[in-house]
């Protein structure tokens, strides 16, 4: 199953381009890349890797009518990996936000007509989930809890295909 181990690990790049992106224009197609390869995981190891062998296709083909007959559970894949693949790739909706906070330094004056500054707090970036089961969650924490869905779903598909 290299195909989808491949994706998978793209998957993890991406989340870390999408993380250095910030609050740039760029956000939105790291985002939108990212959350496609998330999806794209599960079609590889549907339509290219279950070709590998019969024990293959039969555990990968197992794996996805459990999928279905779980649903809604688990939420990452039907309420998260699914539906924002469907929010942006079928109407470019997107369910996340990019939020920066400034925080300017702290102006003091005096009797005496001296004044002083005192330094700046760093600005942070940080992405939520708009709404839905995630929402006002982390962006990113929510892609890793994806990236561990997928990565535990290709454990447990190799493990049956061995059987």
């Amino acid at each position: 199953m290299t195909r989808a181990r491949e994706v998978l690990a793209d998957c993890e790049l991406a989340l870390a381009d999408f993380e250095a992106a910030g609050p740039t224009p760029y956000w939105r197609t790291r985002w939108t890349g990212l959350v496609a390869l998330l999806r794209c995981v599960g079609h590889v190891l549907h339509k290219v890797d279950a070709v590998q062998s019969t024990n293959l296709k039969k555990a990968v083909a197992d794996a996805w009518d459990d999928l279905k007959k779980t649903m809604p559970e688990p939420r990452i894949y039907w309420e998260f990996i699914e539906e924002e693949r469907n929010n942006i790739l079928k109407a470019y909706e997107f369910g996340a936000r990019m939020n920066t906070t400034v925080r300017p330094g702290t102006a003091h004056l005096s009797l005496s007509g001296e004044g002083w500054q005192g330094p700046s707090g760093p600005t942070t970036y940080d992405s939520f989930i708009r709404s839905g089961s995630y929402g006002g969650r982390d962006a990113v924490e929510v892609c890793l809890d994806a990236i561990a869905f997928w990565r535990d779903f290709l454990d447990r598909v190799e493990t049956s295909a061995l059987k």
